[in-house]
């Protein structure tokens, strides 16, 4: 059994790793070929993906002594236990460095160069050329100076991403195998719910699920429970909130039914989740809506992305022929995917891109073209919205009329309405 068994998914990440073992453990295949172990390797991604758990799979895999680093001591004390650190690994090579939650080894400081991130550096530097590989985990790389993350130092950078929706299942089954759950819950009807989301964020929902069924006092773990989990952990949503009146009621179900009806005419698999349960902020309901794999390296997932934002004040429109004040939210993350069309990607020509750090005495005057063409580029996607809507409006009030009913439905719920209105 390989230490990598630990890491469920990840496939790719791990035949990397898988490198590297093989190049300690065979050393001398690549020594025929003129070619020597990377320094070091540092993981990098949002919290809660597993870089440390990767990490500590590879100081098993590897099978050398290892001495690890975390930041518990004060400043000063702090850089002297990084020395030391280094002193006793090089003294005892071959072995592993591991500095775990390295962009936190320094305090704030405006200094460009902080004297733990030195000493890192000089202490990589001092075991080169030994049998010491280092391994470090960062939550971001914008805090780490380019000089210590640079090849030489750390000559693999691995970003570890949150689980696609397939590392997601198997995740979602590893987590449920030591827990009664009820038949009707499956580990795919789970991982929909928790799309995008981190590893440490899918147990924590899981586990919280659980503690809803056993302070209710029942034998297994139920759907509902799941759901309730997802909309308290995820988006925050309050178990006790002021009851809406009907009114009130229906406005928020044709909102949030807009917002699903668009986005699943672009991708038919696309909502996972949409509740009139209240979410985090000013937001009255939540539309679980995924990002496909390409999301960020496509200009049309992102432009349907923003259609169905703006979708949720369309319907309103649409409906009562009246502005939903409900929609702030929406159209601010509308407007800040619109401002990189024009700005950074020259969706509108390069009149408008905006150089990174490049000063321009015409600044002043472009932005003002900018804000111009991107409420424009809106207008032209809120009326795609609407366009959208209009065709398929009784598919609006099918979503609208049963969330009335059921506050929350989720992809079966969705895919039953979707068939009810094609048969």
């Amino acid at each position: 059994m390989s230490a990598f068994d630990k890491v469920i998914g990840y496939e790719k990440e791990k035949e990397e790793l898988f490198q590297l073992c093989d190049m300690v453990k065979n050393p001398e295949k690549y020594a025929t070929l003129g070619v020597k172990l990377p320094r070091g390797i540092l993981f990098h991604g949002v919290p809660g993906v597993g870089k440390t758990l990767m990490a500590s799979a590879l100081v098993e895999e590897m099978g050398r002594v290892c001495y690890t680093c975390r930041k518990d001591k004060a400043d000063d004390a702090f850089i002297d236990t990084i020395r030391n650190l280094f002193a006793e690994a090089k003294s005892h090579a071959p072995s592993v460095i591991f500095l775990d939650d390295l962009d936190k080894f320094a305090s704030e400081t405006e200094s460009r160069n902080p004297a733990e991130f030195i000493a890192v550096q000089s202490g990589i530097d001092e075991v080169n050329g030994t049998d010491v590989f280092v391994i470090a985990t960062a939550n971001s790389l914008r805090t780490l100076p380019y000089s210590l993350r640079r090849e030489g130092r750390f000559d693999r950078v691995l970003e570890i991403c949150p689980p696609n929706r397939k590392e997601a299942v198997e995740i979602v089954k590893h987590y449920l195998s030591d827990k009664k759950v009820d038949a009707s819950v499956t580990a795919e009807s789970v991982a929909l719910l928790m799309d995008g989301n981190s590893c440490a964020a899918l147990e924590s929902v899981l586990n919280e699920a659980g503690i809803y069924a056993g302070f209710e006092n029942k034998s297994e773990i139920g759907r509902e429970h799941f759901v309730r989990a997802v909309l308290n952990k995820i988006f925050k949503s309050r178990d006790s909130f002021n009851e809406m009146g009907a009114e009130e009621r229906e406005e928020v179900s044709f909102h949030e039914a807009g917002h699903a009806v668009v986005a699943l005419a672009f991708d038919p698999e696309s909502v996972g989740l949409i509740s009139v349960c209240p979410g985090k902020s000013d937001e009255r309901g939540v539309v679980q809506i995924f990002k496909r794999e390409n999301y960020f390296s496509s200009y049309d997932r992102m432009r349907e992305r923003v259609i169905a934002l703006l979708a949720g004040k369309a319907a309103i429109e649409l409906k009562y022929g009246r502005l939903d004040v409900g929609a702030k939210s929406d159209i601010d993350r509308a407007s800040a995917i619109v401002q990189r069309f024009v700005a950074d990607y020259a969706a509108s020509g390069f009149a408008l891109f905006k150089p990174d750090n490049m000063f321009n005495l015409d600044s002043i005057s472009q932005n003002e073209k900018i804000v111009a063409e991107r409420s424009s580029m809106l207008s032209r996607f809120y009326e795609e919205a609407k366009t959208v809507l209009r065709k398929n409006w009784t598919f609006v009030e099918k979503i609208a009329a049963e969330l009335v009913k059921k506050d929350t439905l989720l992809y079966e719920d969705i895919s039953d309405i979707c068939k009810g209105i094609s048969a």
